[in-house]
């Protein structure tokens, strides 16, 4: 049997590709999943668990490569969103993505109890804000 550590869910958008695939490979090297769909986690949540395709992946992942901890990403100015002109700045874009972020963490949980959820926003400069604490931060 095969397995890996992660599966990433993330948006399809160029502009992120490099920064994900960076961070992602120096923490799990060769050893994640990866789901990327237009709006990232938007489909998730908008879709209904009925035929929901990111839903479905995430299942087909976790029976085959059994990976302990899944990873939402979300980012900057997602056109699916509307932008980032949607939003009166980054603060409100941040709280809306979080929210996604939240909402994700809980629909998930009721398939993944015991997996780790990782949420991460990512900037168009690059910065990746981690929208939960670190493993190492838990319990402080």
């Amino acid at each position: 049997m095969h397995s890996c550590k992660a599966v990433a869910v993330h948006c399809i958008d160029f502009r992120i590709q490099k920064y994900l695939n960076t961070y992602l490979d120096t923490r799990y090297p060769e050893n994640y999943d990866l789901l990327s769909l237009a709006g990232g986690i938007k489909h998730l949540l908008d879709d209904g668990e009925q035929n929901n395709v990111e839903l479905g992946d995430l299942l087909v992942s976790d029976r085959l490569h059994h990976p302990d901890t899944i990873i939402l990403i979300q980012h900057e100015d997602c056109g699916a969103y509307g932008g980032s002109q949607t939003f009166a700045g980054f603060e409100e874009e941040t709280q809306f993505q979080r929210e996604q972020l939240d909402r994700a963490e809980v629909a998930l949980r009721a398939h993944f109890p015991n997996a780790a959820i990782e949420k991460l926003l990512i900037r168009l400069s690059g910065d990746i804000l981690p929208m939960t604490p670190q493993k190492e931060e838990v319990g402080r």
